[in-house]
């Protein structure tokens, strides 16, 4: 990861702290699968993929998770559930967007999809 990828995710998880979230991982990875950030939001395990951009010159921050990038997520979402004992605990997948400086967070940005 790049300094700026780094700076992104430093961003968005002093967010998510800030606003009562309890961090539970950071760049969780398994083959063929990764999320940057994985948090506890009151009874929710939430697995959250940070963008970040300067410009819109590639599109708005939101725009790059697109279907192969959700069932990354969800594939190492599926295995860290496995490996934490928490299949039954309700699971939101999340966006946090910066662009600009500014935080956007996209609850519930997508649904999970079968890897």
């Amino acid at each position: 990861m790049n300094a700026r990828g780094k700076a992104g995710e430093d961003m968005a998880a002093a967010y998510i702290e800030t606003q009562g979230c309890a961090i539970l991982a950071r760049n969780y990875h398994v083959r063929g699968g990764e999320v940057d950030i994985i948090f506890a939001d009151g009874n929710a395990t939430v697995f959250c993929e940070v963008k970040l951009r300067s410009s819109d010159r590639f599109g708005l921050p939101a725009e790059a998770v697109d279907t192969r990038k959700q069932k990354r997520i969800c594939l190492a979402a599926l295995d860290y559930a496995a490996k934490n004992k928490s299949i039954d605990e309700m699971f939101r997948f999340d966006i946090i967007a910066i662009y600009d400086g500014k935080i956007s967070h996209i609850k519930n940005a997508f649904d999970f999809i079968a890897p």
